[in-house]
């Protein structure tokens, strides 16, 4: 193996997954020692894959998606292709707004970084999720299709004995809300649970250089950490960062939902969903958030995060973060709610 060949295999293994700098890999060892937590839950990994593997990835998921179905207290599942990653969460010049809108899977499919998925495993109660046996399949099924590739003399990938890590953690929803409605209930965010807005499609829809909408829903999900401590004040502030996330839309002149917005100028429609998914565990004295959200276009969730109104609103959520923000996008390939 040369020396390019070798950095590059090497850059599959090392390469980030967004979580492990925010929390541990595992979220075994903290289920175990302590308490068990209430109400609907997320079974959540991510994980980098390497390309030979996504097909059957995708179709052992989707499998597993009907195999839950009939399981007691099943609310959904979604499989997310991260694609790229926000630079208006960062703060970064307008001026560079959505030029990382593509670059991971880019990167990926010019060999310089393996695939990054999420999944999101949905049950109305840990005891349901626990007994669904969804934790035991991802290790039998998906950890070991976890492995870096190669190309041999001739150019055909390898499988290699690198193993490529992954992050398994699991949530709660506090706050969740859509075009009809802010939900705070356990009944509200079940329903909202089981009847996920989104669009799914098999194959990656490439995203015009505008940043408008190709077909495919855009979903982020913006990682932080924060102390533990802060958790009440932090979801009481998110909470009420997401009524205004999806309420504010432009032009704020107009009635509706906005207007599609471009990476050329300042429109974009309100979000489809927001969420607010809180680590059901502390790692040390820190705790892991993911807020979870749907657009209709890169373009019009970059927009939204230069509006004064968002702006002022995130603040107070921010004042808190240790680690974070990291938003990147994905596009959704699998999708089953409850029947």
């Amino acid at each position: 193996m040369n020396r390019r060949e070798f950095l590059t295999t090497a850059g599959l293994v090392s390469g980030s997954i967004y979580m492990s700098a925010c929390g541990s890999n595992s979220s075994d060892a903290q289920e175990q020692s302590q308490p068990k937590p209430e109400g609907a839950l997320t079974l959540y990994y991510e994980y980098k894959i390497a390309g030979p593997e996504i097909q059957q990835m995708v179709q052992n998921v989707a499998a597993q998606a009907q195999a839950l179905e009939n399981k007691p207290g099943f609310l959904s599942l979604s499989l997310k292709q991260m694609i790229g990653d926000s630079t208006m969460v960062n703060n970064l010049p307008v001026d560079l707004k959505g030029v990382l809108k593509s670059a991971f899977i880019d990167a990926a499919k010019a060999g310089r970084r393996p695939f990054n998925f999420s999944l999101m495993i949905r049950f109305d109660s840990y005891d349901n999720l626990i007994a669904s046996g969804a934790k035991t399949w991802f290790k039998e099924t998906i950890e070991p299709q976890l492995f870096a590739y190669k190309k041999d003399a001739t150019g055909k990938p390898v499988k290699t004995p690198l193993v490529l890590d992954y992050y398994q953690g699991i949530y709660k929803t506090v706050a969740a809300g859509d075009a009809d409605g802010i939900y705070k209930t356990q009944e509200e965010i079940k329903n909202f649970l089981k009847n996920q807005k989104d669009v799914a499609n098999v194959q990656y829809q490439p995203i015009p250089a505008d940043g408008t909408s190709s077909g495919a829903t855009i979903t982020v999900e913006n990682h932080v950490t924060i102390h533990a401590d802060d958790t009440d004040a932090v979801n009481t502030k998110a909470t009420a960062l997401l009524q205004v996330a999806q309420d504010t839309y432009q032009p704020s002149s107009m009635q509706g939902n906005g207007i599609s917005g471009t990476l050329n100028d300042s429109n974009y429609k309100k979000a489809i969903t927001t969420e607010i998914m809180q680590n059901a565990y502390t790692s040390g004295d820190t705790r892991d958030y993911l807020f979870h959200g749907v657009w209709e276009s890169v373009a019009d969730h970059e927009n939204s995060h230069i509006d004064p109104r968002f702006m002022k609103a995130a603040g107070p959520v921010g004042a808190y973060v240790i680690a974070g923000p990291v938003e990147p996008f994905y596009q959704t390939i699998v999708l089953h709610n409850k029947a």
